[in-house]
């Protein structure tokens, strides 16, 4: 039989294989294109979202762990930048504070996201408007009791005249003067509210924790290994003394919120501090001790101290019915609005607005 072989036709079987192979490769290669982009969109998407937690949990951190000696100081328009704080091993914040006017704040925090060499893979930013929570005025009282008040002595002085503390060198003008003792009713809200928020949210927000039944033998005002106040000394409540004797500049504008959850309160080698003191039950004073700011106990306070001077005001509810108020030895309670003042708006803190308080910058 005699076949007919066609020119045309010769080779078609290695160019057909070819072009199929091109074709697979092409689509292989499309497909491992497709995976690595999907792959890198993950990876990045993953960056970015750790970035976000980062940025996130800083705004949240600096609002918990509010630095009022720092921010409430801070003029409208000032801020305070923050050095960055690791979270893990690669990711970290870095959180700065603009005061908008006297009562709001912007709290921006930026997340990064590193490789293993530092180099930044993702960016986020988080921004939070907070209020600053007023704390009132204080007492309208030097003293303020729940309770009958025993007084030991000529030397126990209570005074309402209204006082710039110029013995501390602070600097406002004295007021009109308020009653010296006012007796109220362990139950008054005078003892539980404290401008917009109670005794119990004014604890939670406590710089200072002390034990149950705390003796304490001395209080004073110390520095930390970078010379600055060191917040982290329980025994360090702010430095009171403005002009006179030694004093730690740099715990100045620290005015702690001390909270004292035990039965007592035994304050027994004396010592100074400024800020808010809260007493879950009494508050014995035995050595010489100066405060300045308001000290609100629930139970009663005893005082026997050669000398005992509080600048502010003070106030026992006197709960349970037990308990009772002695003063004795070298006690002066003193009314001063102006260390109020201080005391109440250096240890207020913020809190984010009840709308639209939290928002993504990019």
């Amino acid at each position: 039989m005699n076949r007919v072989h066609r020119a045309g036709e010769r080779g078609m079987a290695l160019a057909l294989a070819i072009f199929a192979l091109v074709v697979v490769g092409a689509l292989v290669a499309g497909t491992f294109l497709a995976g690595h982009l999907e792959q890198r969109t993950g990876r990045g998407t993953l960056y970015s979202e750790q970035a976000a937690d980062a940025a996130e949990a800083g705004a949240v951190e600096t609002l918990a762990a509010w630095d009022a000696a720092v921010l409430n100081a801070l003029a409208p328009g000032d801020t305070a930048v923050f050095p960055p704080v690791p979270l893990g091993s690669r990711t970290s914040y870095r959180p700065a504070v603009t005061r908008l006017n006297r009562q709001l704040f912007l709290i921006r925090s930026l997340g990064t996201r590193a490789d293993a060499e530092g180099g930044t893979l993702a960016r986020r930013s988080v921004a939070i408007v907070a209020r600053l929570v007023s704390l009132g005025s204080g007492p309208e009282a030097a003293l303020t009791a729940g309770g009958p008040v025993e007084i030991a002595g000529s030397q126990v002085l209570i005074s309402g005249s209204d006082s710039a503390s110029v013995r501390q060198g602070l600097e406002c003008a004295p007021g009109p003067s308020r009653t010296p003792i006012l007796a109220a009713s362990s139950s008054a809200a005078s003892f539980a509210v404290f401008g917009d928020v109670t005794f119990d949210r004014l604890k939670a927000h406590a710089n200072v924790l002390l034990p149950d039944t705390t003796v304490f033998s001395t209080l004073h005002p110390s520095l930390g290994a970078g010379h600055g106040c060191d917040t982290d000394d329980a025994s360090n409540w702010g430095e009171p003394r403005r002009s006179e004797g030694t004093t730690v500049d740099a715990c100045r504008r620290y005015f702690p919120i001390v909270y004292a959850g035990g039965s007592r309160l035994s304050i027994v080698g004396g010592g100074r501090g400024q800020g808010i003191l809260l007493v879950e039950g009494d508050l014995d004073i035995t050595g010489d001790f100066d405060f300045t700011g308001l000290i609100v106990v629930k139970g009663g306070v005893r005082t026997s101290a050669a000398r005992t001077r509080i600048d502010g005001a003070l106030m026992a509810a006197n709960i349970p019915g037990g308990s009772r108020n002695l003063l004795a030895g070298g006690t002066t309670i003193q009314y001063s609005s102006c260390a109020l003042g201080l005391a109440l708006g250096g240890a207020a803190f913020a809190e984010p607005l009840g709308q639209r308080s939290w928002i993504q910058v990019y």
